[in-house]
């Protein structure tokens, strides 16, 4: 399914004459500089916009745009133009177009869009059943004399013979569909001759349709000045601050504050983490510090009992030099000396005083 910008793009991209890659289109299937664009097992020709394939010829013509609701159980597959739910629906709109003129002046009938319609009234509907708008342009010899009021009570009329598939239709106005100003004179019926409105241009002599351009900024808006250019949906610009910058009073863009950061400063993770960084730091200084607290301590008393220690043995080496007298230990040792004694099981200690009468008198 070919939008308006795809359609005149499809067209172009392809040199006049050359079939589409795909089958079913063959050589030479669409001619006098027409595009073969291929459905599922079929084809149509589709020429330049404001042209209607005729045998095998482009003729200029007259449009009349509009849309047409069309009621259908099936709309999977229908934006893909290979599938076989897009050819049939496809073949009932223009078979409709084709008997609601006929007429000697109807050239072809072009499916621009489809789009699923949000019914407020699914109880009217049969089961299953959903209404379609679908996009059209009929193309009639550029020598016609029906005008848009001729062309849509001809429709109207045959909607009311096919109540059961198709429900309605608005006409478009020609200048809209071209994007050109109004023009009571001739109401747009030379799409090429036509002003376009503010904000389109026409890309290219040859097409009629006036199209928006893509969205700019001045220049200015650049790197240099810490700025982008800002496309956004509903096709306009935006020149805003890189990200990391925010704009001041006087229009220019500075860097953000501390810990702010992204596109306006409003991402405050920076400053977020350095708090709690902060606070992390803190606490884990505080651990190592009493860690390190405590360690010291017990250093500290290990030293004052070697201290002790070594003071002691001092004092009694001092004391055996003036007195002749020391404490218990061994001389020149800072460290008690331990006697051992080695006595036999029979053996009994003796005392140091004994009786001497008990002593037997030596012999002479």
């Amino acid at each position: 399914m070919l939008t308006r910008i795809e359609y005149l793009a499809s067209f172009w991209s392809v040199l006049p004459g050359l079939p589409c890659p795909t089958n079913p289109c063959q050589e030479d299937s669409c001619k006098g500089g027409s595009l073969c664009v291929s459905l599922n097992d079929t084809f149509f020709c589709l020429c330049p916009e404001g042209q209607y394939y005729n045998s095998s010829t482009c003729s200029k013509g007259k449009i009349f745009p509009g849309t047409i609701t069309f009621k259908t159980s099936n709309v999977e597959d229908l934006e893909d133009e290979n599938s076989v739910a897009y050819q049939k629906l496809h073949f009932e709109i223009t078979e409709f177009f084709k008997k609601a003129f006929n007429n000697s002046d109807y050239g072809q009938t072009v499916i621009v869009k489809i789009s699923l319609r949000t019914s407020s009234a699914r109880s009217e509907l049969r089961a299953g059943d959903k209404d379609i708008d679908v996009e059209v342009v009929n193309i009639f010899k550029e020598t016609t004399e029906l005008n848009e009021t001729t062309v849509s009570n001809a429709i109207t009329k045959a909607i009311e013979d096919n109540a059961d598939v198709f429900t309605g239709y608005t006409e478009q106005d020609r200048c809209d569909y071209y994007g050109c100003e109004k023009k009571d004179q001739d109401n747009c019926a030379s799409g090429l001759l036509c002003q376009c409105k503010s904000g389109l241009v026409r890309p290219n002599p040859q097409i009629p349709m006036c199209v928006a351009l893509s969205p700019t900024c001045d220049d200015t808006c650049n790197a240099e000045n810490k700025q982008q250019c800002l496309v956004r949906s509903n096709r306009s610009a935006d020149c805003v601050c890189l990200p990391g910058y925010r704009e001041d009073s006087h229009g220019a863009c500075q860097p953000c504050a501390f810990g702010y950061s992204g596109v306006g400063c409003k991402d405050n993770f920076q400053l977020i983490l350095t708090i709690v960084g902060t606070i992390a730091g803190i606490v884990i200084l505080g651990v190592v510090t009493a860690f390190i607290f405590s360690i010291r301590l017990k250093i500290k008393g290990k030293n004052v009992e070697e201290q002790n220690l070594v003071e002691n043995e001092f004092q009694n080496l001092r004391l055996q030099e003036m007195t002749g007298f020391s404490n218990l230990g061994a001389d020149g040792s800072i460290f008690p000396k331990v006697i051992k004694l080695n006595l036999s099981e029979d053996s009994q200690p003796q005392s140091l005083y004994t009786d001497q009468a008990s002593t037997p008198p030596p012999e002479y």
